[in-house]
Formats: structure tokens, C-alpha cells, sequence
């Protein structure tokens, strides 16, 4: 039979503000009593909402989940910050009394589709082997940060109360809502910074479906309850077909070899690129489909041992 996989799976978890993605992945790590925990998406200490999160082997799996993300977000209009949010320092202010509507949301409209987008100078990504933020707290905010292509689904306005507007933004992985409250406030010349910001959607978790560390902290004595399995999740897309596989079958995709789709009279296959492959109902390996028609493991999850 399949060896017993420990826990695995995964956790749509609402963060609460206050606190970083890192503290929450230290709460669960002390929760479940498992080391191997990660994320999908950081969000900052300000935002909360759906924080993907993988427990044991469904670490190695975060790349696979889909990475659009849908979030809320309260722009304060007339106030420019060092960080781009309502707890940074002052850098600008503005008067917003005589802006309208219309200019509102010809100023929004700019944000569709594809944009280069500059990310805040507090920000996570990479600058000559150093964080953004690291450079930014030394004292270096002059480093030059280069533009990078982002998409926005859509931009939609759920409330307007100068100064604050409310919007809802369906957008692609490395978008900063920090730098389109920032550049709408340019816009309309006169500063802007995010005010709040919750994530609604991460992927294929929803915040309606998150659970709070509360919650989990109710159910430590039973992890299992709290987690998903990663075929669930991740059969959801249109990448992975599934193929259940025997012992022998198993064995050989626990020791990388390649095994051809011909061997299996699976019509799905023969559409597919990526496959999950199963063993007595765990996940045992996921593979790509190559060219010449073999199934080639691209990550081995469980060890395939079987009895004889």
C-alpha cells in the first residue's frame, strides 16, 4: 500500500491586520505542530483577508495554484505617504473639494488591462540582492525601481466619499494596490495612499471560505478537519487531469522514470499537459506530458512503497 503521508494540504486562512504573512505562518507552525508550513501572497500588516496556506508536502505545490487575486480596497484621496498607505510618514497633501465624479473615474479607467506599474519603495521585491524595504529603512529611498507588467482584470467602484474611495480590483499576481492608490492620487493631483485593503480572493480561495486563527486554534486536535487536500484544490483548474495508477505503476513515477500515456487507455490524457497522478487515494507525483507522449514526473510528493 502508499506509505502514509503526514499532514498535507492546504489552508484558506483570514488574516487579521496587525500582524505579517511570516507571524501567521509562525501561529499555524505552532498550532499543528508541523515545521513545513508556507504561503501563497504576502499581504501587509494593514490588509487582511484569504492568505493561501500549505502544510508539509503541499508546500512544494504553491507554484501550481493559480494567482489572480481579487481585493477591496479604500483609497484616501489628498494625502501622498512614504510608504504609499495611511501609516507612513506625509509626504504631500491635497485638496480634494473640487474633484468629481467623472474625473474619478476617468482617472480609475486607466488602471484596465494590461499597465507597467511601479512598485512601492516598502515593497518585498529584489534590488542588487537586497529587499526593497531594507534599502528603504537604511535611508535609500532614491534606489530606482523599475517598472513591471501587471494586469487588472477589472476595476470596479463600489463607493465614492471624498476623500476616500472604495473599489473592488480583480488583478494579476505583483500587482501592488499600494502603487494604484498612489498613482490615482498623481492623477487627480493630489495625493493618494491606500487606506484599507482587504483580499477577497487568492486563486482558488475565497474569503467566505477562510477560516480565522481562532478557528484553527479550536481544531489543533484535529488538523486534518482544517485542511484541504491538494488534489481537491488543485483539480479545480484546467491544467491537471488525474490518473489513478497501480503499485507497480507507482513505483516507477517514486523513482522519476518517465512512463508512457499509451500504457493507459485514459481518452483525457491525450488533452492534457499536466497530470496528478494518484495512488490509493493520495497524491503521489504530478507530471507533464512531453511531446513524444510520456508522462515525465516534474515533482514526486509521496514515495510510491508498496507490498507485494
Amino acid at each position: 500500500m502508499a506509505a502514509q503521508q503526514k499532514h498535507i494540504g492546504f489552508i484558506n486562512i483570514h488574516k487579521p491586520t496587525g500582524i505579517t504573512s511570516h507571524d501567521v505562518i509562525n501561529k499555524v507552525r505552532r498550532l499543528i505542530g508541523v515545521k513545513q508550513v508556507g504561503h501563497g501572497g504576502t499581504l501587509d500588516p494593514l490588509a487582511e483577508g484569504v492568505l493561501p496556506v500549505a502544510v508539509g508536502a503541499a508546500c512544494r505545490l504553491l507554484r501550481f495554484l493559480p494567482q489572480d487575486k481579487t481585493y477591496v480596497a479604500e483609497i484616501l484621496l489628498g494625502r501622498q505617504t512614504s510608504t504609499d498607505d495611511i501609516e507612513g510618514d506625509t509626504i504631500r497633501s491635497g485638496d480634494v473639494s473640487a474633484i468629481s465624479k467623472q474625473e474619478i473615474e476617468k482617472a480609475l479607467a486607466q488602471f484596465n488591462g494590461e499597465i507597467d506599474q511601479i512598485p512601492p519603495i516598502f515593497s518585498a521585491i529584489h534590488i542588487d540582492g537586497k529587499r526593497a524595504y531594507e534599502l528603504a529603512r537604511a535611508g535609500n529611498t532614491a534606489v530606482e525601481i523599475k517598472p513591471r507588467r501587471v494586469t487588472i482584470f477589472k476595476l470596479e467602484i463600489l463607493q465614492i466619499e471624498l476623500p476616500v474611495i472604495k473599489v473592488r480590483i480583480a488583478c494579476s499576481s505583483g500587482t501592488y494596490i499600494r502603487s494604484i492608490a498612489r498613482d490615482l492620487g498623481e492623477t487627480l493631483s493630489c495625493g493618494g495612499c491606500l487606506k484599507s485593503l482587504v483580499r477577497e480572493q487568492a486563486g482558488l480561495f475565497w474569503l467566505d471560505k477562510s477560516l480565522t486563527l481562532e478557528t484553527i486554534a479550536e481544531r489543533r486536535n484535529s488538523i486534518d478537519s482544517v485542511l484541504t487536500e491538494p488534489v481537491s484544490i488543485l483539480s479545480q483548474t484546467d491544467h491537471f487531469s488525474t490518473l489513478n495508477v497501480s503499485d507497480e505503476v507507482a513505483k516507477k513515477f517514486s523513482m522519476g522514470q518517465f512512463v508512457p500515456v499509451a500504457n493507459f487507455e485514459q481518452e483525457h490524457l491525450n488533452h492534457s499537459k499536466q497530470v496528478l497522478i494518484l495512488h490509493q487515494g493520495q497524491l503521489l507525483a504530478l507530471c507533464n506530458i512531453s511531446e513524444d507522449k510520456l508522462l515525465k514526473p516534474e515533482l514526486v510528493i509521496a514515495d510510491g512503497q508498496h507490498k507485494s
